[in-house]
């Protein structure tokens, strides 16, 4: 078993559905898609498991003989999916941590929707995940690749927490233990429930090519600046007040090319200055992000932060959020973790061009499109990624 630490805070969150849109040039029957979907799982230990939570509180990944994973051949809209989608919890317990659903009704090319939950990777782990599939599609067998995790053994051994974050964490815990409960997969149910009775997401993706992402591209290079950067200056450039941006950040440090949530994140607050130009804002920016990912101790600070609370505390936040469970403890913590109200302005994961190849054989991914979860401390969701000679950004967020 593997235990979840790092990563807890996914476990009772109500969204964290991770969904990738990619359209393939080329044909396949019902049957050569679903044997290669099975193939690809196999290929994942992650996907080959269930989460358990044990008596005293503890989650863990476990072997399972026969994940609950699912492919389904219809028709389908992108915002349209994702709106009946999110809404239907992952069964972790029966190690369901992926769907997908294929459109064949395109005679030339085919639109497949992968969704994903959190405990079964990030971002660059879905992609692994159709990387896959695309080469089992093609007749290649996929090499096993077995579970890699954050956790408080395998982060970097010079990053470590602040004597305020410490303390943090100390009196929470001990505040909790007065009141410390276990919660259960029929709470997370319950939980989903009653969120999504009232609430609802939209998505919005802009497809950004040809000479205005080259403009945009040659401006960042002569300037020495990142494209995350640039967006971020153009998003905010007529918003007066001061703006609180998180970014996802790839956590891996050897590179690997496994699935699991291996994700991290900095944040960056700043007011935009009408004084200067695009460029010079933009410079701000990037020289802020490349000072917060150089120091380790603040790069790996969330996952530090959030596997030295007690893992039950963490549950406990997440049904606060909900409104599932509440005492004033946690009303407090998540006030401070920024749940709720107190949320980032702004959340973006920014992909880059995407990590897999883009020909296999008979087949070609021609586009892709990332589309990550409305978390409990975010507000406006972001998602980027560069396939071929186009960017795509989606915009999700909960609908007011």
């Amino acid at each position: 078993m593997y235990k979840i630490e790092t990563e807890r805070g996914d476990l009772f969150d109500v969204n964290m559905m991770i969904a990738m849109q990619v359209k393939v040039r080329g044909n396949a029957t019902e049957t050569e898609l679903a044997k290669a979907f099975g193939a690809a799982v196999g290929a994942f230990e992650i996907l080959n498991c269930n989460v358990v939570i044990d008596e005293k509180g503890g989650a863990f990944y476990e072997k399972c003989k026969t994940p609950m994973h699912s492919i389904v051949f219809r028709d389908f809209e992108l915002e349209e999916l994702i709106q009946e989608q999110e809404r239907k919890r992952f069964r972790l317990e029966d190690g369901e941590f992926l769907r997908c659903f294929v459109s064949l009704s395109n005679t030339k090319e085919m639109k497949l929707c992968f969704l994903m939950h959190h405990l079964g990777g990030d971002g660059k782990s879905l992609c692994y995940f159709i990387e896959a599939f695309m080469k089992s599609l093609s007749g290649e067998k996929c090499e096993y690749r077995r579970i890699q995790l954050l956790n408080n053994e395998t982060l970097p051994k010079t990053s470590k927490l602040s004597f305020l974050a410490s303390l943090v964490t100390k009196i929470y815990n001990r505040k909790w233990q007065k009141q410390r409960r276990i919660f259960s997969f029929e709470d997370m149910e319950a939980a989903y429930e009653k969120f999504w009775k009232s609430h609802k997401t939209t998505v919005r993706n802009v497809v950004t090519e040809g000479d205005e992402l080259s403009r945009k591209l040659g401006e960042c290079k002569a300037n020495k600046i990142g494209f995350t950067s640039y967006t971020i200056a153009e998003m905010i450039k007529d918003i007066p007040q001061v703006q609180d941006i998180g970014l996802a950040v790839d956590g891996r440090q050897d590179s690997n090319r496994t699935m699991s949530n291996q994700a991290t994140g900095i944040a960056v607050r700043y007011r935009y200055d009408k004084r200067k130009t695009l460029t010079e804002n933009a410079a701000v920016i990037d020289r802020e992000m490349k000072k917060k990912l150089r120091d380790e101790n603040y790069k790996y600070l969330v996952l530090r932060f959030m596997s030295a609370f007690e893992p039950t505390l963490v549950d406990a936040v997440n049904l606060e959020f909900v409104g599932h469970f509440h005492s004033r403890t946690t009303e407090r913590l998540a006030k401070i973790l920024g749940y709720g109200q107190n949320t980032k302005d702004i959340s973006i994961t920014n992909l880059t061009r995407v990590d897999i190849p883009t020909d296999y054989e008979k087949y070609r991914l021609t586009d892709l499109i990332f589309v990550p979860p409305v978390v409990s401390y975010g507000k406006n969701i972001i998602g980027m990624v560069t396939v071929g000679d186009h960017l795509n950004t989606t915009y999700h967020h909960y609908l007011k």
